[in-house]
């Protein structure tokens, strides 16, 4: 069978090459929301690895280098989960991923283990499985799993957003303003795309001599041009996608710090088990050298990793936390007798004006709107 390249198939792969070098630009910032920029980075690699495998296959160049047949097969079931961990990641106020996120990668680890048998095949072998049951009846049910998984995770998605959206409904900040840009583009492209996917697997199932090398190679382009949309709002507006300013500031401050990367992550990830575990916020007296003391690092070392790390500074970091103590509080039943004051004075607040204040930063409502808005649900 011969190649057939042509202008789409050349598309796609520029695509692609643009994907990985926005991939590795995000994954080198170091600023604003590093998992977010992570993750998105994780699903541009997935999506590059998809959309260069499905379109080496679909001009046939594949069968030149048959070990590379189906090899991008599993990065398909990452797209949907990555896009939603990096969506909720932008809109969520947790710092990391956590050990029940992995349960999004089932689908495709048991995809990886579906290809094993095919994957260590001869290329011969791997040539004559095209048309066997890894070649078009898997094409069939590996295109329903991805559309169902896909429409799922649109679902989470917009759940997410509206959820999003109500909770800063009377905030106008920038970067919440940025956050709803991003993510409505995103939604948006992955609607579009999921529905001609749809249209086309129904064509391709009820008119087989529909499914040729051009119109295969439609999904891929739209892919496509979603990077290069990308990568345009990134030149125009780089803190839309990395979350960072197109200039910031050149950080001298901690710019003669012995604190690396690796030892950043591991004082992180102990400050935030402390934060959880112990509850140190709650002490009204708390200040960064009492706290860097009971960590055993420097206070430099522990400004500059809230800094950097978290993107806030000392008081806001440790207001957040009191401020989410004490919504649990609000909410709790056993508590309900409790005053405004007495709970702010319980989670750490020094007095009624400080907590009201910080309250409102974070939640854009005073503790005594979010009892009320809570009673009126019903939750008390």
């Amino acid at each position: 069978m011969e190649t057939s390249f042509n202008i789409l198939a050349a598309l796609d792969l520029l695509g692609v090459a643009q994907a990985l070098l926005l991939a590795s630009v995000l994954l080198s910032v170091k600023r604003g929301n590093r998992t977010a920029n992570r993750l998105l980075a994780a699903f541009l690699i997935a999506l590059a690895i998809s959309v260069g495998g499905a379109t080496l296959s679909n001009t046939h160049f594949t069968l030149q280098f048959p070990h590379l047949l189906k090899i991008q097969t599993p990065f398909y079931f990452l797209g949907a989960p990555l896009l939603f961990l990096y969506i909720r990641a932008l809109v969520s106020s947790r710092s990391g991923l956590e050990k029940k996120d992995l349960l999004h990668f089932i689908p495709s680890s048991l995809c990886v283990l579906y290809m094993v048998p095919y994957y260590f095949q001869s290329g011969a072998a791997k040539l004559n499985g095209i048309s066997t049951y890894y070649g078009r009846p898997w094409y069939f049910v590996r295109s329903a799993l991805l559309l169902f998984q896909f429409l799922v995770y649109l679902m989470l998605i917009v759940w997410t957003i509206v959820a999003y959206s109500r909770r800063v409904k009377t905030q106008t900040s920038a970067e919440d303003k940025a956050i709803l840009f991003q993510v409505r583009f995103l939604v948006m492209t992955f609607l579009a795309l999921w529905v001609f996917g749809a249209l086309h697997y129904l064509l391709t199932i009820r008119y087989p001599p529909y499914n040729n090398a051009v119109t295969d190679l439609f999904v891929p382009v739209g892919l496509s041009a979603f990077v290069f949309a990308l990568g345009y709002i990134g030149l125009k507006k780089p803190a839309v996608v990395t979350g960072t300013d197109a200039m910031p500031p050149p950080a001298k401050k901690y710019e003669k710090s012995t604190l690396t990367i690796e030892r950043g992550d591991a004082y992180l990830k102990r400050l935030l088990e402390l934060m959880e575990k112990e509850k140190p916020y709650t002490d009204n007296d708390l200040t960064l050298q009492k706290l860097a003391k009971t960590l055993a690092i420097s206070t430099h070392h522990l400004s500059q990793m809230i800094n950097e790390q978290l993107n806030q500074n000392f008081f806001d970091f440790i207001n957040l936390y009191r401020v989410e103590e004490a919504k649990r509080m609000l909410v709790d039943p056993t508590r309900k007798h409790y005053s405004i004051l007495a709970i702010s004075e319980e989670v750490g607040f020094n007095s009624k004006s400080a907590f009201n204040a910080a309250f409102k930063k974070h939640t854009h409502m005073t503790p005594s709107e979010f009892r009320k808005l809570i009673a009126a649900n019903g939750k008390l």
